[in-house]
């Protein structure tokens, strides 16, 4: 779908999971503002077509909440509905927020994307990567796409130090700002590292989105569940995300960096959504993303916006030179800013203006797609 309209659009829309219905019971709810009713028949219509089981959609024009419906059912077995207080794990739209709390500490002087990692990370300058930079962090072109050669357990993928620990000690897979790659799940670890380090109150990425992110702009995601959430986050049907996304390629530093968690029956797993891992399990819902992403470029009803324009120009611009092929996703030429995805051929919703971060890649991870557009 593509919106031809001035001023700006933020559209997020979750679903819980790919599955066939035997009925249909739509169970929708929410609003819609007139001129958006379509959205509405378009977001049954998924229903009605089997294409979904549970899912949300918000949609924020010029800083207003225009769209906000729920749907369908909250788990496979129908027990109860997918409504608006359901909660769903998000994947790499994650990123998103990272490059949104990084961006933050660069506003507020804390960081500098053109300064090296070793400024603010002393222990990270071994085995080659001493002249990495913020900025190649951000835009996947640190050369650390994977863990090398690492048998850690789960529980040791789960230790926020265990993993800084092998990341200071290994050698890059290429040398830093030359290419870039996928940073499917360390991304979200050498960033999160970052922020610890320069936070007065050296709080954990988590923390740090929650009390800086999050409660300013009344909103809900988590990296790092509270306990007492689990029972509003609807669980993923694991099998389905299996067969889409781990045969689609040979490619073995690609599925490297899906370690640990490529046996998926973990990502339902509660000791999976109260760890901390910033790059994939972030947790929240659509009305909240879309909030989020709409206070980037904007004032709301009762909040500021969160970025002042220099800074969300720099977060947002390619990083990436033009037609280089990502080292890990197949070749193709995925575009990246600091943090956000761009937009290309790879990223091409709503046309040229548009950053963000998929919670999906070529449709092998069907569950979020979030979009802010500058006209």
């Amino acid at each position: 779908m593509r919106f031809i309209l001035r001023g700006s659009v933020i559209l997020c829309f979750t679903i819980s999971f790919l599955f066939v219905l035997p009925g249909v019971n739509c169970n929708v709810g929410g609003i819609v503002q007139n001129d958006w009713e379509s959205l509405r028949a378009l977001f049954e219509q998924n229903f009605q077509n089997n294409v979904d089981l549970g899912a949300s959609l918000a949609v924020y024009h010029r800083g207003k909440l225009v769209v906000n419906l729920w749907g369908g059912w909250f788990d496979k077995q129908k027990t109860k509905p997918y409504d608006n207080d359901t909660l769903q794990l998000v994947f790499s739209t994650s990123k998103g927020l990272v490059a949104m709390t990084i961006a933050l500490c660069v506003q507020r002087g804390l960081l500098s994307y053109t300064d090296k990692v070793i400024k603010y990370w002393p222990e990270y300058g071994q085995s080659g990567k001493e002249n990495t930079t913020v900025a190649d962090v951000m835009s996947h072109r640190a050369g650390l796409p994977a863990l090398r050669n690492s048998n850690l357990s789960t529980h040791e993928y789960l230790d926020w130090y265990s993993v800084i620990h092998k990341l200071e000690k290994q050698k890059p897979y290429w040398v830093p700002g030359t290419q870039h790659g996928y940073h499917a799940y360390t991304y979200g670890w050498l960033a999160g590292e970052l922020v610890q380090r320069v936070d007065i109150k050296k709080r954990t990425l988590g923390q740090f989105i929650r009390d800086e992110i999050a409660k300013p702009t009344q909103s809900e995601f988590y990296i790092g569940l509270p306990e007492n959430y689990e029972n509003r986050v609807s669980p993923i049907v694991t099998k389905v995300i299996e067969k889409q996304m781990f045969n689609v390629t040979t490619n073995s530093l690609f599925q490297q960096t899906l370690l640990p968690f490529s046996e998926l029956d973990s990502v339902n797993d509660p000791i999976v959504h109260q760890a901390e891992i910033p790059a994939a399990n972030g947790i929240t819902n659509a009305k909240s993303t879309a909030r989020l992403y709409a206070s980037l470029i904007g004032d709301l009803d009762v909040t500021k916006r969160l970025l002042n324009t220099k800074i969300l120009k720099q977060a947002t611009k390619s990083n990436t030179p033009e037609n280089e092929p990502d080292q890990v996703l197949m070749q193709i030429s995925t575009i990246f800013g600091m943090g956000f995805m761009t937009y290309g051929s790879v990223f091409n919703i709503m046309g040229p203006g548009t950053f963000s971060h998929n919670g999906k890649f070529n449709n092998y991870l069907p569950f979020e797609s979030t979009s802010s557009h500058i006209y």
